[in-house]
């Protein structure tokens, strides 16, 4: 076996592809959504000033990570907010930024989205500037409770 397998393999174990990039398909989840979606359960203070946004986008169904959704909203100009519902339970999570600042919507190379995301899948990309600092590339995974950042590239890196 040579260093190059070896790698290879460890990779595939870490939910890299060759490019070091994390796949939507590695973080695949099986469990599905059973039922109609719960009422979302408001906890925080920041949940509570995105009421709205939060229970109407519940009523749209599942986007994300089998049972959950992924609510979007925009904050002003060129940002976005986010937070996730678990459709089965009604639990309401924060994400890992407030704000996502991304300059010119939808201007990134090969026409990506400032968030990517599937409902078959853990992973969620967000390009953009949390923050509004620290421009780039956030590979985040979902646990069932919080994001894990698994992979951040800086903007302007080139990948190989």
């Amino acid at each position: 076996m040579t260093l190059q397998s070896c790698f290879l393999g460890l990779m595939a174990l870490t939910g890299l592809a060759a490019s070091g990039i994390p796949q939507f398909e590695t973080y695949r989840v099986h469990d599905g959504m059973k039922g109609s979606p719960a009422t979302p359960i408001i906890k925080t203070p920041y949940q509570r000033t995105f009421r709205t946004q939060i229970t109407e986008e519940a009523k749209l169904g599942v986007n994300f990570a089998g049972h959950y959704r992924l609510a979007e909203w925009g904050c002003g100009s060129s940002c976005v907010s986010i937070a996730i519902i678990n459709l089965q339970t009604g639990a309401v999570y924060d994400s890992p930024f407030r704000v996502l600042a991304y300059g010119t919507r939808r201007q990134y190379e090969n026409g990506e989205e400032e968030l990517e995301y599937r409902p078959e899948s853990r992973l969620m990309i967000a390009r953009g500037c949390p923050e509004d600092r620290n421009c780039g590339t956030y590979y985040f995974e979902w646990t069932g409770e919080r994001f894990l950042r698994i992979r951040y590239v800086p903007a302007g890196s080139i990948i190989e």
